[in-house]
């Protein structure tokens, strides 16, 4: 039994090295700025990242413009990834920040001094569990653009509402209404589906 579990570890060792490997040729190659690599980098992780995107706008020509906005900005500072974590997740904080600096600068948002009951709030569970990963995104896209940016900021993204407000310029109060808003409107659409 010992015998099996230290093949099976020194499997998944092997597995680690070799991403390891692809990711710091694929890293030596965009400072190089080889656009053969570059276009493998775009392909590989374009499908992952679109979904960053995706939950920010309200359109894909939108979600292409960030991304493709996010890329250069990949390739222009490649020289600052440290690799001390994943490339992967060094390109996903950038499609993330170009996302935030695109819907602070292209939507909205008023001051709401009103204060948000939560306990008002209800969203069917049940319903949101049998419907497909796609129809959910095409629900959140159709929030009003501030509602949707800042659902997806707290939902997706995990930031607390003063880290919201920050990133959007915005208070955390507003944060909240908008929050408390997005949810209601998302049970609407729910409840027509």
């Amino acid at each position: 039994m010992k015998i099996a579990i230290q093949h099976q570890t020194g499997t998944l060792e092997t597995k680690v090295s070799q991403e390891h490997t692809e990711e710091q040729k694929l890293v030596s190659g965009l400072i190089a700025r080889n656009r053969a690599i570059q276009k493998e980098v775009y392909k590989k992780y374009f499908g992952k990242m679109l979904g960053v995107t995706m939950r920010y706008t309200s359109n894909r020509e939108d979600a292409y413009e960030i991304l493709n906005d996010a890329f250069m900005k990949v390739f222009d500072s490649i020289e600052n990834f440290k690799g001390t974590g994943s490339l992967s997740g060094w390109i996903y904080r950038i499609v993330q920040f170009t996302t935030y600096a695109h819907v602070r600068k292209k939507y909205k948002y008023k001051v709401i001094n009103e204060e948000v009951k939560p306990h008002l709030i209800t969203v069917d569970n049940d319903a949101i569990s049998n419907m497909g990963l796609e129809v959910i995104y095409e629900m959140i896209q159709k929030l009003p653009d501030s509602h949707r940016t800042v659902f997806s900021m707290f939902v997706f993204d995990g930031l607390k509402h003063q880290e919201i407000a920050d990133q959007l310029g915005i208070t955390r109060g507003t944060s909240k209404w908008y929050l408390a808003k997005a949810r209601i409107r998302l049970q609407e659409l729910l409840k027509n589906y």
